[in-house]
């Protein structure tokens, strides 16, 4: 298992990733067929961000695979560009195997460098597990984002949690 900050290279495989991600939980924003990027728009996103410094992904591989990403977008404007959004996804059968944490400690080390002080993320609060990983992290609950998702047809809620740096 590695973890490492992706490259525009990459693109082709973390496309795949990503639809696999959406296929097989519900955790995710997207439902798969809203997931539209392919592997040229991925690269230039990532291209972006670099050039920007407006956030970085890190994925872990393993066996030349790709099975989890962590994806960080800073804020846009100067008073929240000290603060890191997160979005991570590991795929089902690597779980609870350190994939999750993994990815979280390169994404902070990276927000440390630059001086960041906050990282936030949601959460489903139908997800234990992530949850008890983030509060493992040092990620805190600031609320509850009621109704926020809609999965066949019943509205579930989502939790805030933010860790200051």
């Amino acid at each position: 298992m590695h973890i490492r900050e992706a490259i525009p290279a990459d693109s082709g495989r973390l496309v795949a990733l990503m639809r696999t991600l959406y296929s097989e939980t519900t955790f995710m924003l997207l439902e798969p067929d809203e997931f539209t990027v392919n592997e040229e728009e991925q690269a230039r996103r990532m291209e972006e961000r670099a050039r920007t410094d407006s956030g970085t992904m890190f994925v872990c591989e393993t066996d030349g695979r790709l099975i989890g990403v962590v994806l960080g977008h800073r804020g846009v404007a100067r008073r929240t560009r000290h603060s890191l959004y997160i979005v991570i996804g590991v795929l089902q059968a690597w779980v609870g195997r350190g994939v999750g944490r993994s990815l979280l400690e390169a994404l902070e080390g990276w927000a440390l460098s630059r001086g960041l002080h906050r990282l936030e993320l949601n959460v489903a609060v139908e997800n234990p597990r992530a949850i008890a990983l983030y509060e493992k992290f040092g990620f805190e609950r600031e609320g509850v984002k009621r109704h926020s998702r809609k999965l066949n047809g019943e509205y579930s809620d989502e939790l805030y949690m933010s860790k200051l740096l």
